[in-house]
């Protein structure tokens, strides 16, 4: 038999471990409605942001008595419950609570802009627990009262620092640059491991320097609020000081500067390689830092552009020593993709932007020029596809990448509709191409090598 306290641990872990909830109510005619939504949790409350237009708030404002489950699909591990619903207040007025709900559950920022809701708590007030995903025990219950709150303050997991530091980071992003460095030293036709690793852990490095420093700076510019998409959230959502964020980019930036100076002695001290990297440092630094800051004026674009082209041809030259235009152009429809993503963001972003002081070349553009922008971003990167294999530096088999045709012509589509939530998610439905394109790419360049060898 469980103590009330393990109990009360294992309701806490599998309500912090999950966002979704199914959530049935009653009128007073006694009418039924479920819906699920998106939930945050806090001490053992749990938060949702409802339509006020819906059933859902409609019944609890008429009957504060809901029904609940909370799984992710397995029967494993779940929890059935009653609770109390309690009406906080409208989604735009109440901010920690709306954090609450939008820290863990980032997509749900497109529909909290465009509809009005409202933030409820729902106190649970009895639970059954299903956890067989630590051993065989039986389906256990809580009554609850006001201690048990008391100690889940206590019990609650809590989300450790260096976990936030890497959020801060936005690791989700990198496949990018290391796809960049793996294309680059393909194309070289050489490997040296040591050479390659440093590469890699330079490039990255200052990838999530970036990300970081733009958290940064876009948070002290007033761009990033708790509606903006496209941040790592850790500012916004307070879980860290913008100092600490700071403290980190510069951090990453020290090892990739470190991984710099070991190629640099690596390759007999080359002046070649410290072009490049004095290059991609003013591309990368720059690219938030003010007063400079590419992406504030309208140049992040083509510093986006020209940042991951570098990567593929610098990490070329480490294996080879030679510059050579076919590893900077070898690149060029990855790079694109990657614009794209970028544009996907400054779209949906304009006004908010705007609302910053700061100038995008979407906000250029504006909204309906920024569709056709994307559009030919997207589909010069297919167009140069039969160019590069003509010119002999992409092999035959990249005609593979065609495969994912289909893909991009959905994004496209997307960003040429008026639905702001698919358009909100354009950035991140970009990246998923970008990354299915590029892993076809480095098949088709292993393919070739092992052709070769064959």
């Amino acid at each position: 038999m469980l103590s009330r306290e393990e109990m009360l641990r294992r309701f806490a872990e599998i309500l912090a471990s999950n966002n979704t909830i199914t959530i049935t109510t009653k009128n007073r005619d006694g009418m039924v409605w479920s819906a699920k939504t998106y939930y945050g949790d806090e001490d053992g409350y749990i938060y949702v942001a409802l339509e006020d237009q819906g059933h859902t708030l409609s019944n609890i404002k008429e009957n504060p008595e809901v029904y609940f489950v909370i799984e992710k699909g397995s029967p494993d591990r779940f929890i059935q419950g009653y609770g109390r619903a309690e009406i906080i207040g409208p989604s735009s007025d109440y901010e920690r609570e709306r954090t609450i709900v939008v820290r863990k559950n980032f997509p749900i920022i497109p529909f909290l802009k465009i509809v009005p809701t409202t933030i409820v708590r729902i106190v649970p007030t009895r639970v059954f627990v299903s956890d067989f995903s630590k051993g065989w025990i039986p389906r256990f219950e809580i009554n609850f009262n006001e201690e048990d709150f008391k100690k889940l303050k206590e019990l609650y997991p809590k989300t450790p620092k260096w976990k936030l530091y890497v959020q801060a980071t936005r690791p989700w992003v990198i496949y990018a640059t290391i796809a960049a460095v793996i294309v680059g030293t393909l194309i070289s036709g050489k490997f040296d491991l040591l050479r390659f690793l440093l590469t890699l852990i330079g490039a990255v490095s200052v990838h999530l320097a970036v990300n970081a420093s733009a958290d940064y700076f876009d948070y002290k510019k007033g761009a990033d609020r708790w509606d903006t998409l496209g941040s790592s959230r850790v500012i916004v959502d307070k879980l860290l000081k913008p100092s600490e964020v700071l403290l980190l980019s510069m951090f990453l930036y020290g090892i990739a500067l470190l991984s710099g100076l070991a190629l640099w002695y690596l390759l007999n001290f080359d002046k070649v390689i410290l072009y490049l990297i004095g290059i991609g440092f003013i591309l990368g630094f720059f690219y938030a830092f003010v007063p400079i800051g590419w992406k504030y004026l309208a140049l992040g674009d083509v510093a986006v552009f020209l940042a991951w082209s570098l990567i593929s041809a610098g990490s070329y030259y480490v294996q080879t020593q030679t510059l050579d235009a076919k590893a900077f152009l070898g690149y060029m429809p990855v790079s694109l993709l990657i614009v794209g993503i970028l544009h996907g963001n400054n779209m949906r972003d304009i006004y908010d932007d705007v609302r910053a002081g700061y100038r995008t070349f979407a906000g250029i553009l504006g909204p309906e020029l920024s569709k056709y922008y994307y559009a030919l971003l997207i589909l010069s990167a297919y167009i140069l596809v039969p160019i590069l294999i003509a010119f002999k530096i992409w092999p035959i088999w990249s005609l593979a990448v065609y495969i994912t045709l289909p893909q991009a012509l959905r994004n496209i589509s997307w960003a040429f509709k008026p639905n702001y939530i698919q358009k909100g998610m354009l950035d991140f439905f970009t990246a998923q191409l970008q990354t299915s394109f590029s892993n076809v790419l480095i098949l088709s360049l292993l393919l070739d090598i092992l052709d070769k060898l064959i």
